[in-house]
């Protein structure tokens, strides 16, 4: 937890938009290519799925990456000059 918990809740914003923005932008691209290819509305359902699962793999990537940066952070912070460091 950060000093200031707006900050957290700025990120957590952040990674629900872009969840949203997989979801619609796959969504959106299924969409375009079912009305060229004539196959409404399979490929946008489609979409739906490749942009959820696409979605959740970056954010499960973002915080996996942050939650072990943090620990590495701790862990590098404990080898200082402690009263145990000696």
């Amino acid at each position: 937890m950060r000093e200031d918990p707006r900050l957290d809740w700025g990120e957590a914003w952040t990674l629900g938009f872009t969840l949203v923005g997989f979801v619609v932008t796959f969504t959106g691209l299924g969409y375009l290519v079912d009305r060229w290819a004539g196959t409404t509305p399979w490929l946008m359902v489609g979409g739906v799925f490749v942009g959820a699962g696409s979605g959740f793999a970056y954010l499960a990537t973002i915080l996996f990456s942050r939650s072990g940066s943090r620990r590495d952070g701790n862990a590098r912070g404990r080898k200082g000059g402690g009263p145990e460091a000696g």
